[in-house]
């Protein structure tokens, strides 16, 4: 099958197709800090979907049973000392070798029986990354009212500046390719890692899905481990952080007008000064004008230098990963998931919605 297809083609794939093709290897990525209340039945009900699939789980340094509770019920276990989500789905994306990987959080909020949804556009090679909706109208979410108002206001600034259409930026629950998973760079350390995974696959050009999904509110005794005023104002740096990364031009370019229209207050006085008198008298505020003048049209120039520069190793990066498709020999289309017939993955995947 060529690797460059059409979604329809993909589609019509045959059910001989997918049975000549290797069964994909899955791990199951659970970061987790203190949820010894849920990590127990979080594992049995992926073990019950994907009774094949590895399932590891990365212990934040938690200081209750968890990791005892992970073991027990046969997880392999796994510590990232350095405290932060960010720095655990490092880890995870570094240390472990599969096809296909599912995050999800430890909390018991997200459920097992989607993963199936979740996991066929990457097995049909349709997506390198799916997004589990909670915003999705077709969602039955239970949203904290401050958690549902900060996931609008960060999807709304996302929106505004990137363009992107996205419904969840910060859902815990994403099945992945191997190759977004080993050739995306992170570098956040805490609950910003979601933001920055979303905005930097849209902007290298990786495919992104989003299906719905529900999303439980946690067990009575279970805490949420945000920190919404703190963790708030981190998310938005990272926002405006990657905005200057990867669209300086809108950054850079709203920065100079900005100072260009400042200037043009001290600006009109003096000239209508000048017009009316024939003289300069309030040289300072000529010299401010003309230097918040130039200071614009300066840092307008460097935005549209970087966004050159920026146009370009996009570019790189989406020849790199056809590359990547070819070497490979679209080894991932048509992968059939662990415990189902071929006829079976056929139905299922035919009545997805993308």
């Amino acid at each position: 099958m060529p690797n460059a297809v059409s979604l329809p083609e993909l589609h019509e794939t045959t059910t001989q197709q997918r049975v000549s093709n290797a069964t994909p290897e899955i791990a199951i990525l659970i970061p987790c800090f203190n949820e010894e209340l849920t990590i127990g039945d979080v594992i049995a009900q992926f073990q019950r979907e994907l009774p094949n699939a590895k399932i590891y789980v990365f212990d934040n340094n938690s200081t209750d049973l968890t990791a005892e509770r992970a073991r027990q019920k046969g997880a392999i276990l796994l510590r990232e000392k350095r405290r932060g989500k960010g720095y655990v789905v490092q880890s995870m994306f570094r240390e472990i070798d599969a096809d296909i990987y599912v995050m999800v959080d430890g909390d018991g909020t997200y459920p097992a029986s989607s993963v199936h949804m979740l996991l066929d556009p990457v097995l049909s090679n349709e997506a390198d990354m799916v997004v589990g909706s909670r915003l999705n109208s077709a969602s039955q979410s239970e949203f904290r009212l401050m958690n549902r108002l900060g996931n609008y206001m960060f999807l709304w600034l996302t929106r505004t500046i990137f363009h992107a259409h996205i419904e969840d930026m910060l859902s815990g629950y994403r099945v992945f390719s191997r190759g977004i998973v080993k050739q995306l760079p992170l570098l956040s350390g805490g609950f910003e890692i979601e933001t920055e995974l979303t905005i930097k696959a849209l902007e290298r050009g990786y495919r992104v899905i989003e299906l719905p999904v529900d999303l439980a509110s946690r067990p009575e005794g279970s805490h949420s481990k945000i920190r919404h005023f703190r963790d708030g104002l981190i998310i938005t740096n990272m926002i405006f952080s990657l905005a200057r990364d990867y669209k300086p031009l809108t950054i850079f370019g709203a920065i100079g007008l900005l100072l260009i229209l400042s200037g043009l207050i001290p600006g009109t006085l003096v000239i209508s000064e000048f017009l009316r008198t024939g003289l300069v008298p309030r040289l300072p505020s000529a010299v401010l004008a003309v230097g918040l003048e130039l200071s614009g049209l300066i840092v307008a120039m460097v935005g549209l230098v970087l966004h050159t520069v920026v146009r370009r190793f996009q570019e790189l990066d989406l020849e790199m990963q056809h590359l990547e498709r070819q070497i490979s020999g679209g080894d991932k289309v048509g992968l059939r998931l662990p415990g189902r017939t071929a006829t079976q993955q056929a139905e299922h995947s035919s009545v997805i919605s993308l």
